[in-house]
Formats: structure tokens, sequence, C-alpha cells
């Protein structure tokens, strides 16, 4: 793999699994730094955290839930304490609304949509 983002840090939410987790891993084949982020995936989170180190990357996990400003501010933090900079900010987190489209009130949608 190139490593065009060799020395970037990139933040991943909802990165504990699924596409989140495919994210990350290709992240740091690509060379960046990854902080993976999860809500209560705190294992799951770690095994991709490992997987990146795998290609010669740093890698953290933090647990913050992204609908919450502070949690947010405390992952940002965290990323910049570890590695001094954030480049790339992929915001895969969120969770489905499985109601009518009609009856999704504007609280839902934003939660959907964190």
């Amino acid at each position: 793999m190139p490593s065009d983002l060799k020395e970037k840090t990139a933040i991943v939410t909802g990165s504990s699994r699924g596409i989140g987790a495919a994210i990350a891993i290709r992240l740091a084949e690509y060379g960046a730094n990854v902080v993976i982020n999860y809500n209560s995936s705190a294992k799951e989170a770690e095994d991709v955290a490992e997987k990146c180190r795998n290609h010669g990357v740093k890698a953290i996990v933090v647990q913050a839930d992204v609908s919450q400003p502070s949690e947010v501010e405390k992952l940002f933090k965290m990323a910049k304490t570890e590695f001094g900079r954030i480049d790339i900010v992929m915001c895969n987190s969120g969770i489905i609304h499985w109601g009518a489209p009609d009856q999704v009130t504007s609280e839902q949608f934003d939660k959907v949509n964190c």
C-alpha cells in the first residue's frame, strides 16, 4: 500500500465494527495513525486498533458518545494529546431509526445523523 498518509492522524467515529472498522484499517494501511472511537464495543474497538497497529502505525481507542458535545471534546482532546494533530475526521457513527418517515421527530433525526 502507498504511504500517502504517513504522519497524518485520523479520527474515525463508530469504528469498532463494520464500515467504520474497515475505514480505520484502510487509513492505517495508507500510513495514518488512527483514533478508534466506540460507544459500547470496547473489545471490538481494541481488536480494530490492533489490526491498525499491524500496519506499523499508532492506534488508540477512545470511548465517547459522539451525540454528546462534551464527549466529542474529550475525543478530540485525547487525539491531540496522543498525536499532536488531527488531519482527518471520518464521521461514521450513528443509529438507525426504523419508524415511518412521517413519525420521526427532529430530535430523533439529529441523533441518527450524528
